[in-house]
């Protein structure tokens, strides 16, 4: 096992004065440690997933299985592991019988005693990440040829699927989203529907004009047509329903994940209209009973109201990760291959270096690339 999975996470109670049972334990494994769940949480969105996360029993206003649950809700293969003290071993082994932990040790432990629970808890992520690895895998093989599918009948869709699942990883670094992997997949397939339509009636929404009754019917036919072509693929029945329900009402009690993507989807057909990031977070948080309240506070705190870019023109070999397109990527002969507003991922990138080969691209293009933070 390499050192970048033998990654563990650590949550005292108080602060370690000495330092030197860190010091042991980071000889041997990735750690990483945290001071009250508070703090667990915050690392466990910035550095995680920990395959192993050995936490106090009392962490003052959050007992440890409770935080260990939350951080399962959101990656359900990290392995949890309790230290409790001899006055409080009866509770940790009846959170270990209710599932709520792998197993628990006594404190004060020795830090060979800890090693050995974080290897016993590694080898237990291991045990259970196999069979997921290949689901994974496969799923990824599913989505990716669904991807390619998109970009090519309409790079326009396939555009806000990158912006939208920029958007949804951004929002992870703020909360714990429950099941992200399949969240994660959703927000790139949200318009996988949108094959079937004409790109120009995608512009049309992004533009804010007005639709016909038959344009309208039609787009808000995208989510069940796309629900329906990833029905019948194994292990994506919760992908497919976030989808279906990617415009649902919060007091409709959606799936989170539909709640992710209602909030995301909506900030991000307003941004692209030209509305500043206050006056849509003002308009959104007075639209009673649409948002999740939590999703769309959380999701606000990682949008900048000043994010400031730098216009830059750039070819093919220069565009970096986290670059916005300000104009169509074209070829010579006028094939659209990506559309503006896409925020760039090395996926893409490698795929429009790659398109260089088949197609001569009009270059350089316009591109808006995020200002440092001074």
């Amino acid at each position: 096992m390499n050192q970048t999975t033998r990654k563990a996470l650590m949550v005292e109670a108080g602060a370690n004065p000495l330092g030197s049972l860190h010091d042991q334990l980071s000889r041997r494994f990735d750690m990483t440690f945290a001071v009250g769940a508070e703090e667990a949480v915050k690392s466990v969105r910035q550095a995680g997933p920990f395959p192993v996360v050995l936490t106090d029993f009392t962490l003052g206003r959050r007992d440890g299985p409770t935080l260990l649950e939350a951080i399962r809700t959101a990656y359900p293969y990290t392995v949890g592991m309790l230290m409790a003290s001899h006055h409080e071993l009866d509770a940790a082994v009846g959170a270990v019988m209710d599932g709520l932990a792998f197993s628990c040790a006594t404190k004060p432990a020795p830090p060979a005693s800890l090693a050995h629970c974080i290897e016993a808890g590694l080898a237990q992520h291991e045990l259970l990440t196999a069979e997921q690895s290949f689901i994974e895998q496969t799923m990824h093989g599913s989505v990716q040829a669904l991807t390619e599918v998109l970009s090519l009948a309409n790079p326009a869709a396939f555009g806000r699927c990158l912006r939208i699942q920029g958007l949804v990883r951004r929002l992870s670094q703020a909360m714990l989203i429950p099941q992200f992997f399949e969240v994660d997949m959703a927000a790139m397939l949200s318009h996988i529907g949108c094959v079937s339509l004409p790109p120009a009636l995608l512009e049309k929404i992004r533009a804010g004009k007005e639709l016909t009754g038959e344009e309208r019917r039609l787009f808000e036919s995208h989510p069940k047509v796309g629900a329906g072509l990833l029905a019948h693929i194994p292990r994506m029945g919760l992908v497919a329903e976030i989808i279906r329900l990617q415009h649902a009402r919060f007091d409709e009690n959606p799936p989170f994940g539909a709640r992710v993507l209602k909030v995301v989807l909506d900030y991000d057909l307003l941004s692209h209209r030209g509305l500043p990031a206050a006056v849509i977070f003002a308009r959104m948080s007075s639209a009673r009973g649409l948002y999740d309240p939590a999703v769309l506070q959380a999701f606000e705190s990682t949008i900048p109201v000043d994010a400031g870019y730098v216009r830059r023109r750039v070819t093919m070999r220069e565009l970096k990760e986290n670059m916005v397109l300000e104009e169509d990527i074209v070829s010579t002969d006028g094939m659209l291959l990506l559309a503006k507003d896409s925020e760039l991922n090395e996926t893409v990138i490698y795929r429009l270096i790659e398109s260089t080969k088949s197609f001569d691209i009009v270059e350089p293009v316009s591109v808006l690339v995020p200002a440092p933070i001074a």
